[in-house]
């Protein structure tokens, strides 16, 4: 066999279609890091590149491959740009190791938000590398790595909900696939969608992805929540109004169906629209006709509806707060998003990626995860789901000036867990809508087996910490810079600890 050339450069990369539903979906094995001075072997490594202009394609690296980043035309990733310089910069692979070298450009290379000019600087899974208004992100697959997604399974990321709400999402888990995979599926198809799930889960990002993979993605995706706006304002904002046709009404108004036209209208809580504007919302939905308020002239929506609701609308259609005909309406297909707790493969990868956002927007580097603030983080139950675990990680990563996070800088109400809420009682279904009041389901996406229970493990490492602090307190004479040496924690985090146990200083 003839050796490879070890200064291989990667001049005309295959442009390979990602596995999403959008072009900004990446494909990302993130494998998450062990002990200082630990780093998996990567079996597999890619550079997901994004452009400025939102496409996306993925660059695979074998051992030897050099990766040419600048304005030249001759680059393997060519950033037309007046702010990049001509031969910018270069990711090259040697064996284990991935490094990025800034060739001496103008304006150098952000790595992680940081600025590298001039300079080499090594890579790990999960770095984000920006040049002008192109994003690479490095994607390393270990052979084994720690809290990484089952056998088999991918793990996916995608961007955040278009309204900018969002941070993010991670598919890793075999429930999440299987939800994913349909959503590939129902994006071909125009009938109406009803995304379960409980709030936080990412019925919106997942409601997007239909549209993004859908014949519809050129046009626009208008998103509505029913619970924000009160009863009074909802026909005018869902089917607009004409000039003079109520008092205040000084302009011709265009309702959210027909800014959607064309594109996809997802309709956020819709189990908290009132019965009266259901009977309007039923009629539109069957006639795909509608009149702005005050007017006469009907209007032909080319519009796909997806509904999306934490409730269960069975036990509202039984309880008379919800009709049974829009019902039956909106639920052709119901696809359920599991909580987080049932998704636990995701807990490790959502927080490595929560952590390089924060760290980013701080200009400083992700920290890493000591094994027990990982262990706390997938014991918890989560019952806010994502949006708890970014702010938990945000404020860990606040409080890590040490580049480690510990358990100590997690939120106590994690440390000491909390109680897990109940699902959303409505079909944990894919498919047809089972008959109100039968909990029957077709084709439910398979749940990791029962949620962990975070049992008394917090509770016991909140007391060994409690003991250490005192006994290093009494140690160095009640002198907190000293005691916080000792403990290997900045003064900052254990006034932080002093405040949380009730410890007199």
């Amino acid at each position: 066999m003839t050796e490879q050339d070890p200064r291989r450069q990667v001049a005309s990369p295959a442009r390979v279609e990602l596995p999403s539903a959008a072009a900004e979906v990446a494909t990302e094995l993130d494998a998450a890091e062990g002990a200082p001075g630990e780093r998996a072997a990567p079996g597999q490594a890619s550079l997901i590149v994004r452009a400025g202009d939102g496409a996306a394609r993925v660059i695979d690296m074998a051992d030897g491959d050099v990766v040419a980043i600048g304005r030249a035309p001759e680059s393997a990733v060519c950033v037309d740009d007046p702010r990049v310089s001509r031969n910018h910069a270069r990711v090259a692979r040697r064996g284990d190791a991935l490094g990025l070298a800034d060739l001496g450009s103008r304006n150098g290379t952000s790595v992680n938000g940081a600025v590298v000019r001039g300079a080499e600087r090594a890579l790990a899974g999960g770095d984000v590398i920006r040049v002008g208004p192109a994003e690479i992100v490095v994607a390393i697959a270990a052979a084994a790595p720690v809290n990484a997604a089952p056998p088999g399974a991918a793990a996916v990321e995608l961007e955040g909900p278009s309204s900018g709400q969002g941070a993010g999402f991670v598919v890793a888990d075999e429930a999440m696939v299987k939800v994913f995979q349909v959503v590939q599926r129902l994006a071909r198809a125009q009938t109406t969608v009803l995304v379960l799930g409980e709030t936080g889960s990412g019925k919106e990002v997942v409601s997007e992805q239909i549209h993004r993979a859908s014949p519809r993605a050129g046009g626009p995706f208008v998103r509505l929540s029913c619970a924000a706006l009160p009863e009074t304002l909802l026909e005018s904002e869902l089917f607009g109004h004409e000039k003079a046709a109520f008092t205040g009404a000084d302009r011709r108004k265009i309702g959210y169906f027909e800014a959607a036209q064309g594109g996809t209208l997802l309709l956020d809580e819709i189990g908290e629209l009132p019965l009266a504007m259901q009977a309007k919302l039923l009629r539109v939905l069957e006639s795909r006709r509608m009149a702005r308020i005050g007017g006469t002239q009907e209007i032909e929506l080319d519009v796909r509806v997806v509904c999306a609701t934490h409730r269960d609308l069975q036990a509202e259609v039984a309880a008379g707060r919800f009709r049974q005909d829009l019902y039956y309406r909106i639920s052709t297909f119901v696809l359920r998003v599991p909580p987080l707790r049932e998704r636990r493969a995701e807990i490790a990868l959502l927080a490595h990626r929560f952590a390089r956002q924060v760290a980013e927007r701080m200009g400083e580097r992700a920290p890493r995860f000591a094994p027990a603030a990982m262990q706390v983080l997938e014991a918890h139950t989560w019952p806010g789901n994502l949006r708890e675990l970014r702010n938990a990680v945000e404020h860990a990563v606040v409080l890590a000036d040490a580049g480690v996070v510990e358990v100590e800088h997690l939120p106590a109400s994690v440390v000491e867990g909390g109680a897990a809420p109940p699902s959303v009682g409505a079909p944990a279904s894919v498919g047809a809508p089972a008959s109100v009041g039968a909990p029957a389901s077709v084709g439910a996406p398979a749940s990791v087996g029962a949620p962990a229970e975070a049992g008394p493990m917090p509770a016991r490492l909140a007391e060994l910490e409690k003991k250490s602090i005192e006994d290093a307190l009494a140690a160095e004479g009640n002198n907190q810079t000293r005691a916080a040496k000792r403990l290997g924690i900045s003064r900052r985090a254990l006034l932080y600890k002093l405040d949380k146990y009730n410890i007199r200083r």
